[in-house]
C-alpha cells in the first residue's frame, strides 16, 4: 500500500552518511519514496489527508532539486549558499524552513490520516500511537529549525567542539534521538501496514 515505501524514505531523510563530499543517503532519494507511498496510499484508500502527501512530497523534491543545483553550481554556491553574507544566510534559513514546513506538512497529514483510519477500526492503540509520533516529529523538527536559525544568527561567532569531548557526547545523543524517532516512525508504518487490509505483503 506504500508504508514500506515510506519507511524507507524516512530512513533516507534521518539518516545522512557521507563519504567525503557524497551523501550515501541523498534527502532526494528520500522524498521521490515518500511521493511514490504517498500516491500508493491515497489510492488504496479514501481518506482526504492521504491525497496531499504525493503533492506535498513534490514539493519537497522539488526543494531537493533547488538545494543540489545551487551546491553544484561554481557560481551560485559561493554566492548565496553560504554563511558569511546576509543572502547566502537568507537563502539557506528560508529554503531550510520551507523544507521543515513541508515536512511537518507531510506528517502530520501521514499520521492523523492513520489515525483517523485506525480509530473507524476500532485500533485505539494505534491511533494513539500515531498521534504520539507525530508530537515527536514536530518537536523534532522544529528544534532542528532552531539550531539552524540559531547558528544563521550567530554565524560570525566560531564555536568549536573537541571530538572525544562535549562535541561527541553531543553527536552521540543526536545520533541517539534521529534513532529512537525513526524506530518510532517505522513501528507506525508497521502497524498501519499491518492493521488495514492489502498491504501484509509489503516487504519491511
Amino acid at each position: 500500500m506504500g508504508y514500506g515505501t515510506m519507511a524507507v524514505g524516512f530512513f533516507f531523510i534521518f539518516f545522512n552518511f557521507n563519504l567525503g563530499p557524497v551523501n550515501l543517503f541523498p534527502d532526494i532519494i528520500g522524498h521521490i519514496l515518500l511521493c511514490i507511498g504517498g500516491d500508493r496510499l491515497a489510492g488504496r484508500m479514501d481518506n482526504k489527508r492521504f491525497q496531499v502527501l504525493g503533492k506535498t512530497a513534490l514539493l519537497l523534491i522539488a526543494m531537493s532539486v533547488l538545494e543540489l543545483f545551487v551546491k553544484n553550481s561554481s557560481i551560485l554556491n559561493g554566492a548565496i549558499n553560504a554563511t558569511d553574507t546576509i543572502e547566502g544566510r537568507l537563502f539557506i534559513g528560508i529554503t531550510s524552513l520551507l523544507t521543515v514546513g513541508l515536512s511537518v506538512f507531510f506528517f502530520y497529514n501521514l499520521s492523523m490520516g492513520i489515525s483517523e483510519e485506525a480509530l473507524e477500526k476500532g485500533n485505539s492503540d494505534l491511533a494513539e500511537r500515531a498521534a504520539n509520533t507525530n508530537k515527536l516529529f514536530i518537536i523534532f523538527q522544529a528544534a532542528g529549525a532552531f539550531v539552524l536559525l540559531g547558528g544563521l544568527i550567530f554565524a560570525g561567532e566560531v564555536v568549536q567542539l573537541q571530538f572525544g569531548g562535549i562535541g561527541i557526547l553531543l553527536m552521540v545523543g543526536l545520533i541517539a534521538i534521529i534513532l529512537y524517532l525513526f524506530i518510532r516512525v517505522r513501528k507506525m508504518l508497521k502497524l498501519a501496514s499491518d492493521t488495514f487490509e492489502g498491504d501484509k505483503q509489503e516487504s519491511w
